[in-house]
């Protein structure tokens, strides 16, 4: 069993483990001595000590059992206070004060045991008391040795105890040149015990210190770890009502946090920024300046800022305060969803990799900007891309390719774009997954010396559009609402979310009826897991229904101006309502999610 100390000055996991490890060591040593008392036991039963039986057969077991004692309660007891190793030394100190009192002549070393197995406890203090209770046991038991046990040649005359006359002469020679010259270098060797002691101490506790030092450096580095894995998006599949493309993304950093970062969102709902980045440098430093380029990059694209404008307003904030001199290699890409047009910046980034659908990866090599933060006002240029269906686009940072196995060598473009070829037909999630399974056969046990990120967006089909014509009569509108019930129902749509839309739809089609002077109308639903898009589209004349002011739904019917609580209602019931005029057609869209 562990023994817990419960001193103040062991209160470190280090000095606790420390004084488990001593109590263990000693209860071994003890048992050892143990072994020597009953040796010297059996030896003076075969007449090799001149000691009278009856001291030993009534000393040996005591000593015996004394030595015992602490590994019987080390195994038997639960928990062990600090109070186990005075026990332990005591045990010690009186085991052997019987057995040199039997036969002291053989027993001298002895008396430096316990203050050796108390050096290992570090403790001036328990070394200090054991020092001073092994000189009054070693003076106790050399006097007590004149009178029974072996006897000394050396203090006494005669060999026999039952020769022996013990006179005050014979008494103070024994303390004078016996038991003071043994006490002295007792002392003498209990003080370079305790500097030992002292010394180990100081040790433990600088060790105590930097333990503590890393684990709470360690804290903090898996906090930042866990702050830099929750700044970048994380849930897959991101966009789940977005049937339109694919997008899956993975950092691998070669520390606890790292310097390369992507990103992407929606800046509105047909157009997907995409961003990956590298800064200079590992670690701490550079996952700071991560932070801030990530967080300046989607703040200028959100603002509405093409590519090109994005890097070049970043690159000059960047660049203010910049005393550590980091950079940071970015590409950059706004994505139109209904398209598939791309439009892109490079600043210092790796060429970009693209599949089209019956085709192989080829690397896209665009014009490369300076990188952010190296040089103030850089130029940057942007580049288009027709994005097709069953297209695949692959960007990564420059950990990918130089990537290095232990002979050195680096993994490289070439055996990037084999790796995804050969799994050309998966997604992005299962192709950057290969691509990494892939480097890892190649890097084997060598250690990674760079992040590894990797970002692919694969376009794909729209999503299965169901559409009903009708003539804007008020008659047809249980028509229309039975068509939506039935798409909504196949989708699982809550009760809830069918009997809004069908408010919905039976306002806004009879507003048709009514007043567009339409000769036609098409309602389409287009559901996407728990995303309904429903669109109303007539021939009648222009009309914008979400310009017209909201009511004040406070005053009463009569006080209120007539018109405009219809579409009031849809603008409340649906999560985002549009319109636009386009090709000689009103089209105005609701959504609904659930």
């Amino acid at each position: 069993m562990e023994a817990i100390a419960t001193e103040k000055t062991n209160v470190n996991p280090i000095f606790l483990e420390n004084e488990r490890e001593a109590n263990r060591y000693s209860c071994r040593c003890l048992q050892v001595m143990a072994l020597i008392a009953a040796l010297a036991w059996l030896l003076n039963l075969l007449g090799v000590f001149i000691v009278p039986q009856a001291v030993m057969n009534l000393g040996m077991p005591v000593c015996i059992f004394t030595f015992l004692l602490p590994t019987i309660l080390i195994h038997k007891m639960p928990r062990l206070g600090g109070w186990f190793k005075y026990l332990t030394m005591g045990c010690c100190i009186l085991g052997i004060t019987v057995l040199s009192t039997a036969i002291p002549k053989h027993t001298v070393l002895a008396w430096i045991a316990p203050v050796l197995l108390s050096c290992h406890y570090y403790s001036r203090a328990l070394t200090a008391s054991t020092l001073a209770a092994s000189v009054v046991c070693l003076y106790a038991s050399g006097i007590a040795s004149l009178f029974v046990g072996e006897g000394d040649p050396n203090l006494i005359d005669a060999f026999h105890m039952s020769e022996a006359t013990i006179t005050p002469e014979v008494f103070r020679e024994a303390v004078l040149f016996f038991l003071l010259p043994r006490s002295a270098i007792l002392v003498g060797m209990a003080f370079v015990c305790i500097t030992i002691a002292k010394r180990t101490r100081s040790l433990l506790e600088k060790q105590a210190a930097d333990a503590s030092a890393r684990q709470r450096i360690e804290t903090e580095l898996n906090v930042a770890t866990q702050i830099q894995a929750d700044m970048l998006p994380g849930i897959f599949p991101a966009f789940p009502e977005r049937p339109e493309f694919d997008v899956y993304a993975d950092m691998i950093p070669a520390r606890e946090v790292g310097g390369d970062f992507y990103d992407f969102f929606l800046v509105d709902d047909d157009h997907l920024a995409m961003v990956i980045a590298d800064v200079s440098g590992k670690g701490v430093p550079a996952a700071l300046f991560m932070v801030i380029a990530k967080t300046l990059l989607k703040n200028a694209v959100q603002m509405g800022l093409s590519p090109k404008q994005a890097l070049e307003k970043v690159n000059n904030q960047l660049c203010e305060n910049n005393e550590a001199e980091m950079f940071v290699t970015v590409w950059l890409g706004v994505y139109q969803i209904s398209t598939g047009h791309l439009t892109a910046a490079n600043a210092g980034h790796e060429y970009p990799a693209i599949r089209r659908r019956d085709g192989q990866f080829e690397l896209l090599k665009d014009r490369h900007g300076f990188v952010l933060a190296g040089m103030e006002n850089a130029r940057y240029q942007e580049y288009e891309q027709e994005i097709g269906v069953g297209d695949t686009l692959f960007v990564y940072t420059d950990g990918v390719a130089e990537a290095t196995n232990g002979s050195n060598d680096l993994y490289g473009t070439d055996r990037m774009l084999a790796a995804l070829n050969r799994n050309h037909g998966l997604g992005p999630e299962g192709l950057l997954h290969e691509v990494k399974a892939d480097i890892d056969r190649f890097v084997g046990a060598a250690p990674q010396f760079d992040d590894i990120t990797m970002l692919s967006l694969q376009r794909k089909g729209p999503a299965p559009r169901q559409s009903i014509q009708e003539t804007p009569e008020l008659e047809r509108i249980p028509h229309v609402c039975e068509f939506l019930d039935g798409v909504l129902q196949a989708h699982d749509a809550p009760m809830k979310v069918i009997t809004q839309v069908n408010i919905a739809a039976d306002e806004i089609f009879s507003n048709i009826a009514r007043y567009s002077g339409a000769s036609a109308a098409v309602v389409d639903c287009e559901v996407t897991g728990t995303r309904a898009v429903i669109r109303f589209t007539d021939d009648g004349k222009p009309y914008d229904p979400t310009l017209q002011p909201e009511p004040d739904v406070t005053q009463s019917a009569e006080e209120r101006e007539i018109g405009g609580l219809g579409i009031f209602m849809v603008r409340k019931m649906a999560d985002r309502v549009s319109y636009e005029y386009a090709q000689g057609r009103n089209v105005l869209t609701i959504e609904k999610c659930w």
